[in-house]
């Protein structure tokens, strides 16, 4: 496929689902980022599961962005621990 091609196909959701993620599916995620590499195996991000609504509510102020996500994954890391 042309890159062309996935520009003018793409799709972004604006609104998601109420319904929460599985418990089983978060881990598999979670999982998948623990053991992704990273430069030099430190390992400085840290992913924080954010599912209730007072978070919630404060990422809503932060971004428009969240479009009724009811689970949100916020990584972050140390600016002065990074390869």
């Amino acid at each position: 496929m042309e890159f062309k091609d996935v520009i003018q196909n793409r799709y972004s959701c604006k609104d998601f689902s109420t319904q929460q993620i599985e418990k089983e599916k978060l881990m598999e995620i979670l999982e998948a980022g623990r053991v992704a590499p990273t430069a030099k195996n430190l390992q400085e991000q840290k992913i924080y599961v954010v599912q209730s609504k007072e978070y919630l509510d404060k990422i809503d102020a932060c971004t428009p962005c969240r479009y009724h996500a009811p689970t949100v994954l916020v990584v972050a890391y140390d600016k002065n621990n990074v390869f």
